[in-house]
């Protein structure tokens, strides 16, 4: 025990020792251009986003770079120009893409700065072999499988989307049009919506020092037992593509500089550089990375009733409850402000309807949670 408790005494007093550092950084030098493109040769699309990257400490988020003009070209001189789609991102489809070339993004800033990427090889992606879910502790983890067998490539990255269906706490069986209590249909029914959300975390593997090209039980998510991902029904939609070792060099040092912060567009610590650079001006900072390549994509389903017992039976505090539920007169009905809505009719036997049962909209209209009352296609 005597080393120890030595150790932990050395310890103590070295976390005593440290003071907390805080570099003395410019504001001119976060001006850097943030670069994140990529070629889909599986749709044979592209799509470039530019920002602005910020201090570390600042508050603001990152600005998109608006009115650049973004072209991709290839090793023959070929050029495709990408539409601005608005908020920074630029994009374009049928390009006709030949695998065989390499390809790089040229880019024009909206300050007539002017960038350029290596030209790249196009990388094939295997397909994924499975997409699961396993009982995780206190909830479940989602993994991918995949192998590559023609063995081209070794370095993995995959991103998804998530969907899941949620209610609100009462349904509204009746809504006011002109001011009078009129019955609701399928079509506008607000209490089951979907919600989508894209994932924002850096997923890389490599298989570079494996004795086979073989990825098992990649760690995606991890969704708890009381989420309200798992209320209903739960969708994951993954999306698989390999990268050159170059490219998974550059996304594995911001993955670390960024596993804390969120994302490549969120404020960085420091500067990984990546393979697109001025053209003119070796002294004008960029950071990013252009590539390309096929993607794989598998979607998967996950049920209640096939979710874990501790799953299905977890408490999940409903938004709102009956003390939230309040009743209104029939007479005062057509005064209700918009940000109630009505429940159900109150019936008194030899009188009709007297009234209706109200709520807040956030009881009542799942939407404003941020999901669609729009059915997703795929569902």
């Amino acid at each position: 025990m005597k080393p120890l408790q030595l150790a932990c005494g050395i310890a103590i007093v070295l976390i005593s020792c440290v003071e907390p550092y805080e570099p003395d950084f410019k504001e001119e030098t976060f001006d850097i251009l943030v670069v994140d493109g990529y070629i889909n040769t599986t749709e044979n699309s592209a799509t470039v986003r530019l920002s602005r990257a910020v201090p570390l400490d600042s508050e603001l988020p990152p600005s998109q770079e608006v009115n650049a003009t973004v072209n991709i070209e290839d090793e023959a001189g070929n050029t495709y120009l990408l539409n601005n789609s608005g908020l920074g991102v630029y994009f374009a489809d049928h390009l006709g893409i030949d695998h065989s070339k390499k390809y790089r993004v040229h880019i024009y800033s909206r300050a007539d700065e002017e960038f350029i990427s290596d030209y790249v090889a196009l990388t094939n992606s295997p397909p994924i072999d499975s997409v699961v879910w396993k009982p995780d502790g206190d909830g479940i983890s989602v993994y991918v499988n995949t192998h590559d067998p023609a063995d081209q490539s070794h370095y993995y990255n995959w991103t998804f989307d998530e969907t899941w269906e949620y209610n609100s706490s009462y349904f509204s069986g009746y809504k006011l049009v002109d001011r009078e209590p009129v019955l609701r249909y399928p079509e506008d029914y607000i209490y089951t919506c979907w919600l989508s959300e894209t994932s924002t975390r850096i997923l890389l593997s490599s298989t570079d020092r494996l004795a086979e090209n073989v990825v098992r039980d990649f760690p995606l998510t991890y969704l708890a037992a009381e989420s309200s991902k798992l209320a209903r029904r739960y969708s994951i939609n993954v999306h698989q593509r390999t990268l050159t070792k170059d490219e998974y060099e550059f996304r594995l040092e911001l993955e670390k500089t960024t596993e804390s912060l969120g994302g490549l567009f969120d404020p960085m610590p420091s500067q990984v550089v990546g393979n697109v650079r001025s053209k003119n001006d070796t002294s004008s900072p960029v950071l990013g990375y252009f590539g390309g390549g096929s993607i794989s994509t598998q979607r998967i389903f996950i049920d209640f009733v096939d979710m874990p017992q501790y799953v299905q039976t977890v408490y999940r505090p409903r938004h709102c409850t009956d003390e939230d539920v309040t009743f209104v007169p029939i007479e005062e009905v057509p005064s209700i402000p918009n940000s109630i809505l009505l429940i159900d009719p109150v019936y008194v036997q030899g009188v009709g309807i007297v009234g209706y049962t109200t709520a807040l909209a956030n009881c009542v209209d799942c939407r404003t949670f941020g999901g669609t009352n729009k059915q997703p296609d795929f569902w």
